[in-house]
């Protein structure tokens, strides 16, 4: 069974639900190459503390041969509050899902568009 969390954790994590769904409309209506994008980390575990940051990752189509700065700055203008983030091409999305380095059950992975949907 699951934990049971405080009235704080529960504020907490929409509060950072709702700052990472700000940034995904600001990117998506600005910048329309972006395809995806996923919550993973302790808040997509449910294992989070107040203080956590929010862990996004950005799926981009057409930046295949971008650097990683270069990709990075696509989003960075957005970003604000207790946020990381990652952004990939399509490419590089299928190699981490093909190792599994988010994809693990225990490490926690959420696509933000399912989490809209429920």
């Amino acid at each position: 069974m699951g934990k049971i969390r405080g009235k704080s954790a529960i504020e907490s994590q929409i509060k950072m639900l709702n700052l990472a769904k700000e940034i995904v409309e600001k990117v998506s209506e600005e910048l329309p190459q972006l395809i995806e994008v996923y919550i993973f980390g302790s808040r997509a575990r449910g294992d989070y503390l107040d203080t956590s940051d929010i862990d996004l990752l950005f799926v981009f189509k057409g930046i295949k041969g971008l650097s990683t700065f270069e990709k990075m700055n696509l989003v960075s203008k957005y970003i604000k509050g207790n946020v990381d983030y990652i952004v990939v091409d399509e490419e590089e999305k299928d190699r981490i899902k093909e190792k599994k380095l988010f994809w693990k059950r225990d490490y926690g992975f959420i696509d933000y568009n399912e989490l809209l949907e429920s």
